[in-house]
């Protein structure tokens, strides 16, 4: 007689569709199941222990049904939460009284070295998945793009004819268009070091530390990320004597994205 009572076992297709989002000390968002919360949260090692904690520079990978129209939905919003934040009205307030010259660490005359672009390093993929789909940072890296996008705009009341760009090896063809619609130039890795000079405003929230000292050996007079002190390196060392900072208020919508961050301007030689 066939025993109709007995418990079916679990679809293990089911189960590994039920994810969970789970966030590290560093900020990173890791999609996982529950068997593999520790897996996710462990650093990578690889063989080459120089690189084992750096996530592979590929284009990241977008939600299949995603769209630009879509995209461009979600950072309007982001746009919207960051504009409306303390963070963005110390940022934006320090920069206006540098460029009309009435802060303590403004340039004596701002418009005696006119700034001729803005290059952003690292900002992230503000569409798609990182590490094969464990890493979700859309959502940084889409308030940092609001955040560069109104430096933009507020510096271009200053410099009409300023430039900007992007570069980071984990931008998809989804990023890239975002980044266009919103006149920004991508530039393939690594073109974008070679734009950073003594005329630029580099945007950098999240470079790599290895780059830093190629960065700032161009003297960029403006620098927002960071932060820089704690770093032992002599070229990072020499650029934080000619400047000086001010921190943003951590940002509430999500703290990870502007974390510790400061804007480092040239100090005042008069």
């Amino acid at each position: 007689m066939p025993h109709t009572g007995r418990p079916r076992k679990p679809n293990p297709k089911l189960q590994q569709q039920k994810r969970l989002q789970v966030t590290d000390a560093d900020g990173w968002t890791h999609v996982t199941t529950n068997k593999n919360v520790r897996r996710a949260l462990r650093p990578n090692r690889s063989a080459d222990a120089g690189h084992s904690s750096n996530p592979s520079l590929i284009p990241a990978e977008a939600p299949s049904r995603l769209t630009l129209d879509d995209l461009q939905t979600q950072f309007n919003g982001y746009r919207e939460r960051w504009e409306g934040s303390e963070t963005w009205r110390v940022l934006a307030g320090t920069l206006q009284r540098r460029f009309e010259g009435s802060s303590s660490i403004s340039d004596p005359d701002p418009h005696a070295t006119p700034l001729e672009n803005i290059v952003c390093i690292g900002l992230g993929s503000p569409s798609g998945f990182l590490r094969g789909g464990w890493v979700d940072r859309r959502s940084v890296a889409l308030y940092q793009l609001a955040a560069l996008v109104g430096v933009m705009e507020l510096i271009k009341k200053y410099f009409p004819s300023i430039t900007t760009y992007a570069q980071d090896p984990v931008f998809n063809q989804l990023d890239r268009s975002l980044l266009t619609s919103l006149d920004i130039t991508v530039l393939d890795h690594p073109e974008g070091f070679a734009k950073v000079s003594d005329r630029s405003f580099l945007y950098c929230p999240g470079a790599e530390r290895t780059h830093l000292e190629q960065l700032l050996s161009s003297d960029p007079p403006l620098l927002f990320g960071g932060p820089l002190e704690g770093i032992e390196s002599e070229v990072v060392g020499r650029y934080l004597g000619t400047r000086g900072s001010v921190r943003v208020p951590t940002f509430g919508s999500n703290e990870h994205a502007f974390w510790n961050m400061r804007l480092y301007l040239s100090k005042n030689e008069s």
